[in-house]
């Protein structure tokens, strides 16, 4: 994959101070209002939102854009077997300004795409095994005119973007609170790396606070 073949992605969460951004139960509410607001206002400067599964799932997101005014984007859902309602709000609400692309494997199941096709969405397989594969789906994003993504993962799907070294910039609120708990969500799940040198590192690019809330924004280190 060259260079410019793939979307600059930001990696944006709200974590507590322990690192969790849900709790045990997969409660995630932990931003506050102003955070919102920031959020919001990231929203209007890329060209897709993602997430996985998981979050359409649990919290029935809308994905949209409150506060400002915008053009629109595509949510993107990691969705390997189709799994998410057809109902949900990614697919109901106002798809002619926020087109939803379901990204899913080969294996997909030829009846479930029949049927989101059916509500206007765009399915894209990439991968022929369990799970969705996130390099060669870079480059498909990009030849669709997706050039800034916000990746608004769960543990396991930013670890996936992280892991394959597709992460360029991220943008980390922590917030005044300690959720302790093995079984909540930290902000990368997945197997992690053996060794520290192994990891892709970053450079801290901006940092301010607000409130008790503090804002951490990294960006790649040059290789």
């Amino acid at each position: 994959m060259k260079e410019n073949e793939h979307p600059y992605v930001i990696l944006s969460a709200a974590m507590t101070i322990d690192g969790k951004i849900a709790s045990k139960n997969g409660d995630p509410e932990i931003s506050d209002e102003e955070d919102w607001k920031s959020v919001h206002k990231l929203r209007t400067d890329v060209d897709a939102i993602m997430v996985g599964k998981g979050s359409i799932i649990k919290d029935n997101p809308k994905l949209h854009i409150k506060y400002y005014d915008h053009k629109g984007y595509y949510r993107v859902v990691l969705d390997s077997n189709l799994s998410i309602p057809i109902e949900s709000n990614v697919i109901t609400y106002k798809p002619e300004t926020y087109p939803t692309i379901i990204i899913t494997t080969e294996n997909a199941p030829a009846n479930k795409i029949k049927k989101f096709e059916s509500k206007n969405v765009d399915i894209i397989k990439s991968g022929k095994g369990r799970r969705v594969d996130v390099v060669n789906l870079m480059p498909i994003l990009y030849d669709k005119g997706i050039k800034r993504i916000l990746l608004e993962g769960g543990g396991n799907l930013n670890w996936s973007f992280i892991k394959n070294d597709l992460v360029d910039e991220i943008r980390i609120t922590i917030a005044p609170w300690m959720v302790g708990g093995k079984d909540a969500v930290s902000l990368m799940e997945g197997e992690g790396y053996a060794k520290m040198h192994e990891s892709p590192r970053y450079y801290l690019s901006d940092v301010s606070s607000r409130n008790n809330y503090v804002n951490l924004n990294y960006k790649k280190e040059e290789r």
